[in-house]
């Protein structure tokens, strides 16, 4: 909590002084003198913090590498989609906003007697402003004047705090990269065009759990999202609006291979039918009743590869005790392990494959990318690596907002800003 408030009036400094910051590098039509400044944040779902290291075509991902390139963007536990998209953008721990699982469930809300479950997939959970704490980088925006609109975040599909983005579109998996791209410039045409605007593209992350970060089809998802990407900055330099536009470019976590000869059964340790699972790379355990949590921790640790924790007594590096949602029994295991059942593995031999992530943030398989470009962000910074949690601050700080209060480290913003 030592970290907890970002300084407003230093933030508000450095994005004053970025506001004076000489023109891109770039050359661009003169803008309109009309122009606000505008951050357009992006993410690339699944980027692993090397994968710019591969020989792999992305002239405008190093273009923009060549402002900031933090060497890595550490994740929050657990390092899964929508905890770290949404610790992104308010600058809390997935303990303090709520979301702590692309699957969970909440004890302290009943729905037909039974807890409230939220999933990727359930529609109606995510546009429910319940599960939805903290106050994301959109709303900050919109309370004090500054518009926004999100192509696609986690949690910008509902009211968060009685507030949205101005501009916003459910979620859409099939909806056209390109499509994406000229819905935010349309915006940033319109007669009120907003300051901040989100972008997501998941074809990294599809190609990685798919084929396993090593694939040739992952080199092929990075050239596909670095195309998009320079319709973007063609799209900008076409507006006069590149020279006041500051990208940033993230992803929520990185990629480790799976295997299936890498698997440990929980069935040795559990029943099953007692017990209740929520699986993944990390495994969440709800003790059935009467059964002892520290009985349950002692069985599963005694298995290879896997070390349970009553959430209380994980390490305090996680950041993973306070809050109801958050299983009592919660099971880390070792990079590129998984837990699993024997019912699972007769049904899918060959499984799991591809690739996967969710592992505890401390593997470097799980770090992911900060690259940042324009008139707020220094050229040729190359910090030592920041942490999720930080890019809220970070942005808050580049629009001159009054940041909420979060966990980021206030120094991030002298490392990257000018």
């Amino acid at each position: 909590m030592r970290r907890l408030l970002i300084l407003p009036a230093l933030l508000a400094a450095v994005a004053s002084a970025a506001g004076c910051a000489g023109p891109s590098e770039t050359a661009s039509p003169a803008h309109p003198a009309a122009a606000a400044p505008t951050l357009v944040l992006v993410s690339l779902d699944g980027f692993r913090w090397d994968y710019l290291d591969r020989d792999v075509e992305a002239p405008t991902l190093r273009w923009i590498a060549g402002g900031v390139r933090a060497q890595r963007l550490v994740p929050v536990f657990p390092s899964k989609t929508f905890p770290n998209h949404y610790s992104l953008v308010t600058g809390l721990y997935p303990q303090a906003h709520g979301i702590v699982g692309n699957t969970m469930r909440d004890p302290e809300r009943l729905v037909d007697g039974q807890p409230a479950r939220f999933s990727l997939s359930n529609r109606e959970a995510i546009a429910d402003g319940r599960w939805w704490g903290g106050e994301p980088i959109w709303v900050t925006a919109e309370r004090q004047g500054v518009p926004a609109g999100t192509v696609f975040w986690p949690g910008s599909e509902t009211a968060i705090g009685g507030v949205r983005p101005g501009r916003w579109l459910p979620y859409d998996g099939e909806m056209p990269y390109a499509a994406r791209v000229d819905t935010a410039l349309a915006w940033l045409d319109a007669p009120d065009p907003p300051r901040l605007v989100t972008l997501y593209f998941e074809a990294v992350d599809d190609a990685g759990h798919r084929y396993g970060p090593d694939a040739p089809e992952v080199d092929a998802a990075i050239a596909r999202v670095d195309s998009v990407l320079a319709r973007l900055v063609d799209g900008l330099r076409q507006r006069g609006r590149l020279d006041q536009t500051d990208l940033v470019v993230v992803s929520d976590h990185g990629m480790a291979a799976l295997s299936p000869d890498r698997v440990v059964l929980l069935d040795d340790a559990l029943d099953l039918a007692v017990d209740d699972v929520d699986w993944g790379e990390t495994v969440g355990v709800w003790p059935g009743p009467g059964r002892d949590a520290d009985a349950v921790v002692a069985r599963i640790s005694a298995l290879p590869h896997l070390t349970a924790y009553r959430k209380e007594d994980l390490p305090a590096r996680l950041h993973y005790a306070d809050s109801p949602r958050i299983p009592p029994v919660v099971v880390l295991a070792d990079e590129g392990w998984m837990a699993s059942s024997r019912a699972y593995v007769a049904r899918n031999p060959d499984r799991p494959s591809g690739g996967g992530h969710g592992w505890d943030n401390r593997f470097p398989s799980m770090h992911g990318i900060f690259l940042a470009r324009g008139p707020a962000f220094q050229t040729g910074a190359r910090p030592d690596s920041l942490q999720a949690v930080d890019v809220y601050g970070i942005v808050a700080g580049v629009l001159g907002l009054r940041p909420a209060p979060n966990a980021g480290d206030a120094s991030a913003a002298g490392q990257v800003l000018r």
